[in-house]
């Protein structure tokens, strides 16, 4: 058996648990203490010293909790945008928590002024090995810090100057619905109906929803405006070079890597180009629209229920690893999967996990064959999240691009293994399919991340642009990876109003560099299964290495060109390989 819906008790019993409180002041407290003692003291005058100070902070950090009355009540209000007690508890404990935590800000600043000099003396020291990575990381992050003051109020600005004004946004998203067909249905439902249904509907439906995110779009302007502005007045004070430099630097990651990739990808768009021609041929169509970017050239006449997903996640994740199949049978039993859509729930999916709290798990189970994927894809993260408690606290978790790598290897293995049942037809639909995610996953968000450089950059120089150019931008970056088979309009650009990521500020590559690294990781993980205690190897690495050093470590050189290069490259052999196999048929 199993729970569909989140278990919440396993943070609060409910809205007025007392542990509520209790930890809210554990949190102040211990912040409080923490200052007190250590503010105003040379703590880093010695490596000992040092050591002492870190030891004792990340005790503080254990106590923290990752801030579990706001995890709480942030889980809450994504299952119901009409959660009012949820999100007026978010706001006032996230100011609380703000100033609490607040009181560590000088932790950070501190030792990044210890001089340059005597660095590498702190990094080799033997009492500090077990922290050298984080300090590492701390002094590169070094020359972009603002005062203890300038940080502590931008924590406390961002929340109204970027939060508050995305979580409107998202919850003026979750009321909207489109009447069809005599029935009322949310944003989300149509956009994971458009791909399914037959042409003249997916039409109909894509120009509702267009007209639909077009009304809404005054205020989605007004929101990018703003969240923009603020990160623009954010990087000319910390003094970033390029508006992606704070992200990448915040994934671990180095912009020469991140350039070369977004460069070499947007060279490969032919790649793209011919996919979407053979898609339109296999549609039987001249030419396409925006609607039929996803649609399905035929159907895999298969209900894919949760029940059944849930039987071929459990049968793929035990051909790889018995403690995988583990995870994902607690995560059902103990209620972290919440499954179904239901209006006022956020759309999408997603995994929420951190440090010693429980992961959850986010779906909206559609009972197709992408539903069960999505299944995988979050499962890998939550397994992710699982493997790297081996690390100390400081190091568990993960980085946003070794993070797409872990989701899409155990997608892929669940995806194979429905291939692997299929006739030759279905197996040209399945194939078709997995080509448009690659598209998707890494075409389609490198244009996206050309977007919103583009996006940027006519901000920070214009001061502000109305709804209809920003749509206008989208227009044109959609059609440089879509090519001359699709038909871009700019209604097609709104779609702005509903597109997340472009909220989370260059996230996006990491989708492209993690599909990528993930296909070798699977290759040779298929070519030999022993290959699974390297894999194991990257998912229990945690943040205790940079990305680089943690694909390094088990022979994937991320840093050469040629890696990506040789990766869009066996995608231009699958489209091949479609091209031939639905000619014979």
């Amino acid at each position: 058996m199993y729970k569909q819906n989140w278990d919440l008790e396993l943070l609060y019993k409910n809205e007025n648990d007392p542990e509520i409180e209790k930890d809210l002041k554990c949190i102040e407290k211990v912040c409080d203490k923490f200052e007190r003692k250590y503010k105003k003291s040379n703590f880093i005058k010695t490596p000992e010293s040092l050591t002492q100070a870190l030891d004792d902070i990340n005790d503080v950090i254990k106590k923290l909790k990752s801030n579990k009355p706001l995890i709480y009540f942030s889980l809450r209000s994504d299952t119901n945008s009409n959660d009012k007690v949820a999100i007026a508890r978010m706001t006032q404990y996230e100011q609380r928590i703000t100033v609490a935590t607040n009181k560590l800000t000088f932790f950070d600043l501190a030792i990044a002024k210890i001089p340059k000099s005597s660095q590498k003396k702190y990094l080799q020291h033997k009492a500090l090995q077990k922290y050298s990575y984080m300090l590492k990381h701390i002094f590169d992050e070094s020359q972009y810090n603002l005062t203890e003051q300038e940080e502590q109020l931008k924590s406390l600005l961002s929340q109204t100057s970027y939060t508050m004004w995305v979580d409107a946004q998202e919850k003026l998203l979750t009321q909207q619905s489109i009447i069809h067909k005599g029935k009322t249905l949310t944003l989300s439902q149509v956009m994971g109906r458009i791909s399914d249904v037959g042409r003249i509907e997916r039409q109909e439906l894509s120009k509702k929803l267009n007209k639909k995110l077009k009304s809404v779009s005054y205020f989605a302007g007004a929101e990018v405006n703003a969240v923009y502005n603020y990160k623009k007045i954010m990087d000319e004070r910390r003094g970033y070079k390029n508006p992606y430099s704070a992200t990448v630097l915040r994934y671990e990651h180095d912009e020469k890597t991140v350039e070369a990739l977004v460069s070499i990808v947007t060279k490969y768009f032919k790649i793209s180009h011919r996919f979407y021609k053979l898609h339109a041929r296999l549609l039987k169509q001249k030419k396409l629209t925006m609607a039929d970017r996803s649609a399905q050239i035929g159907n895999i006449n298969e209900k894919f229920t949760f029940p059944r997903s849930i039987n071929i996640v459990r049968e793929t994740f035990l051909n790889i690893g018995e403690r995988y199949v583990n995870i994902f049978d607690t995560f059902l039993k103990n209620g972290q999967i919440d499954v179904f859509p239901k209006k006022g729930k956020k759309s999408g999916a997603y995994c929420c996990g951190a440090n010693e709290l429980p992961t959850f798990l986010l779906l909206n189970h559609a009972d197709n064959i992408h539903s069960v994927g999505t299944l995988a894809h979050e499962m890998g993260h939550a397994i992710h999240a699982e493997l790297s408690r081996k690390q100390p606290l400081w190091y568990r978790g993960h980085t946003i691009v070794t993070a797409e790598v872990a989701s899409t290897f155990f997608e892929q293995a669940v995806l194979d293994s429905i291939q692997n049942k299929l006739s030759k037809k279905e197996k040209i639909i399945f194939l078709h399919n997995k080509l448009l995610n690659d598209i998707s996953t890494i075409f389609r968000q490198v244009a996206c991340f050309n977007f919103e450089l583009d996006l940027h950059k006519q901000i920070r120089s214009k001061g502000q642009i109305s709804a209809s150019d920003i749509a206008m931008c989208m227009q044109k970056h959609l059609k440089s990876y879509v090519g001359s088979a699709i038909d871009v309009i700019q209604d097609d650009g709104y779609y702005f109003v509903t597109w997340s990521h472009i909220r989370a500020f260059f996230y996006v590559y990491s989708y492209a560099f993690g599909q990528l690294v993930s296909r070798v990781l699977y290759e040779n993980w298929k070519k030999d299964n022993t290959y699974i205690k390297k894999v194991e190897q990257f998912l229990s690495a945690g943040k205790s290495k940079s990305p680089y050093e943690i694909f390094k470590s088990i022979g994937i050189d991320t840093s050469n060109p040629k890696f990506f290069e040789d990766g869009l490259k066996s995608i231009e052999q699958d489209i091949k390989y479609l091209e031939k196999l639905s000619h014979s048929v």
